[in-house]
C-alpha cells in the first residue's frame, strides 16, 4: 500500500506544511483540493498577501500558487526563462523529498498495518528532518537520489486569473 504525502517546503528545506493519508493513487491535485491548507489559503488564511506557493503543472494556478506555463512549443524566451527559474525553485522540494527518504529509509517499507499509525510516523519523520535541518545535519552520506516522476496532467482547476495576474508579474521580473 502506498500513501501520498503533499509537502509545502521552504528555500531551507524546512518541511512548513505536511498532509498525509491519501491512497497512493490519487492525484496530487486532487489531495491538494481536499487538503486543510488548500482551503486555509482559499480563505485567506495561512500566507501573506505578498507570499505564495510554487508547484508543477499539476496543481491549479491561482493568486498564491504559481505553476509554469505548460509548453505547447509557443512559450516566449521570457516564459521559458520563468519556467526554468520555477523548475530550479521546485528542486528544493526534490532535494527535502530525497532527504527525508534518505535519513529514514525505514519510510520505504513501514511495518505497520493501520493507517493512523503510518500517518503519526510519516509526521514524526517530518519533525525530525525539520530537527536534522535546524541542527544543521550533515546529510550527504544519507542522500537518496530516487528519480521523481513529474507527471504533467491536465489542471482540473478553473479560475486561475489571479494566477495569471501573478505569474504575468513574476515573469516580469525575470
Amino acid at each position: 500500500m502506498t500513501l501520498m504525502v503533499q509537502l509545502v517546503v521552504d528555500d531551507m528545506m524546512l518541511i512548513t506544511d505536511a498532509y498525509v493519508g491519501w491512497p497512493g493513487s490519487v492525484h496530487d491535485a486532487r489531495v491538494f483540493r481536499n487538503s486543510p491548507l488548500y482551503h486555509d489559503v482559499e480563505d485567506g488564511h495561512k500566507l501573506a498577501e505578498h507570499q505564495y506557493l510554487i508547484g508543477d503543472t499539476a496543481y491549479p494556478l491561482r493568486s498564491w500558487l504559481v505553476t509554469p506555463f505548460k509548453d505547447n512549443g509557443h512559450l516566449s524566451q521570457q516564459q521559458r526563462r520563468f519556467n526554468r527559474m520555477l523548475s530550479g525553485k521546485r528542486q528544493v522540494v526534490e532535494r527535502a523529498i530525497g532527504h527525508l527518504k534518505g535519513r529514514f529509509r525505514r519510510l520505504r517499507e513501514l511495518m505497520f498495518h493501520d493507517i493512523s499509525q503510518i500517518c503519526q510516523f510519516i509526521m514524526a519523520t517530518c519533525v525530525m528532518h525539520n530537527l536534522c535541518v535546524l541542527s544543521d545535519d550533515d546529510v550527504s552520506s544519507f542522500i537518496n537520489f530516487d528519480d521523481q516522476d513529474d507527471m504533467e496532467l491536465e489542471n482540473i482547476f478553473a479560475d486561475a486569473t489571479g494566477g495569471h495576474v501573478r505569474r504575468n508579474a513574476l515573469v516580469a521580473q525575470c
